[in-house]
């Protein structure tokens, strides 16, 4: 796994920490890094993402999850989210970068603007949003997990 710094051309903006597993000729990522950079720059969510981790594994239809760590958890993470890319097999890439771009990302992110709007109860627990491809669909699951 890679570990480079983010750079976002917003010198007033935290970057994130991102990471990129190696991959086999047969899986590809689903979305290229700039893609997800600018979708999170035009919805003025950037600043609330802490990580970005490209995991060189499928996961269940699953190109794209989030996570909200609480704040007051003392991490360094709090108050911030976490984001997946899942690897998919190369044949599925360019149909699901589609979906994510057109569908999945405006999700992603009015989820992540809505973490900034909302009030200390909301923000002081977990949550997490998972994207699952059904063929050309999304299934799109909210949660809160209060064992984080």
């Amino acid at each position: 796994m890679t570990v480079e710094p983010e750079v976002s051309g917003q010198s007033d903006v935290e970057e994130y920490v991102f990471s990129k597993d190696k991959l086999p000729k047969a899986l590809s990522y689903p979305l290229k890094r700039s893609l997800l950079d600018a979708a999170l720059c035009l919805h003025s969510v950037y600043p609330t993402v802490r990580y970005v981790v490209y995991a060189g594994r499928p996961y269940e239809n699953v190109p794209l999850d989030a996570h909200f760590v609480p704040e007051g958890c003392g991490s360094v993470s709090s108050g911030k989210a976490w984001i997946t890319v899942h690897a998919v097999p190369a044949a599925e890439r360019k149909l699901t970068e589609e979906l994510l771009l057109t569908v999945g990302l405006p999700i992603l992110c009015r989820w992540l603007a809505e973490g900034q709007s909302k009030g200390n109860a909301w923000r002081g627990l977990p949550h997490s949003l998972t994207l699952r491809r059904v063929g050309e669909l999304w299934s799109v699951l909210r949660s809160n997990r209060l064992n984080y």
